[in-house]
């Protein structure tokens, strides 16, 4: 009798990665989404029902919850592309930062705001794409600085967001935006920590 021929078992399929967390965080923002809407129907009634409080309308009610779906949305991608692009997502957001805070220096020169905001805005300007060069080369030093700078003015501007929605006449959510992309860039560059080990 012919021996047996020993066939090779089936490779498991292994599940793609991008693919898993993707669906990860689509089910999250529609879970948050949910229970938003859940949670704001309950807010915006008891604020109705109250006599002394101004009238909210429904336009009002729609434009709140636009706004967060705008928000989760926002994060959700951008925190699918930093997983699969960690470095560029990060070198990126960091890129509007230095752009968002040229731009914002020289609006505060020209108002009411104390002047050495509007000076800091224009020297952070100034001195984050510098960090960003550097490590694009492979700088630990400057990766490291470029990470706390975003992680850090993430953590402020998401404190401050009122204060920010009251200086740009934008809604909340609108306003979490800005440190939301903040930490995910501090987030995404602390990814791409990899490529950093070995350099100076």
């Amino acid at each position: 009798m012919a021996d047996a021929v020993d066939t090779p078992a089936p490779a498991t399929k292994q599940a793609n990665p991008t693919v898993v967390v993707a669906s990860i965080v689509a089910i999250s923002v529609i879970a948050l989404n949910a229970a938003f809407l859940l949670l704001s129907w309950r807010y915006f009634a008891a604020k109705r029902a109250d006599l002394m409080a101004a009238p909210i309308t429904d336009a009002h009610i729609t434009s709140v919850r636009v706004a967060f779906a705008v928000f989760t949305a926002t994060i959700g991608i951008g925190v699918v592309a930093a997983t699969v692009y960690p470095r560029w997502v990060g070198h990126g957001i960091a890129s509007a930062l230095a752009l968002g805070s040229i731009l914002a220096g020289f609006l505060a020169l020209g108002t009411s705001i104390p002047g050495v905001l509007g000076v800091a805005l224009l020297f952070l300007g100034a001195m984050v794409p510098v960090m960003i060069w550097r490590s694009l080369v492979y700088s630990r030093a400057a990766w490291s600085f470029l990470l706390a700078t975003c992680a850090v003015l993430g953590l402020i501007l998401m404190f401050g967001a009122p204060k920010v929605r009251g200086l740009l006449g934008i809604g909340l959510w609108t306003a979490m935006i800005i440190p939301g992309l903040l930490v995910l860039g501090a987030v995404a560059l602390g990814l791409a920590r990899r490529d950093y080990r070995e350099t100076v």
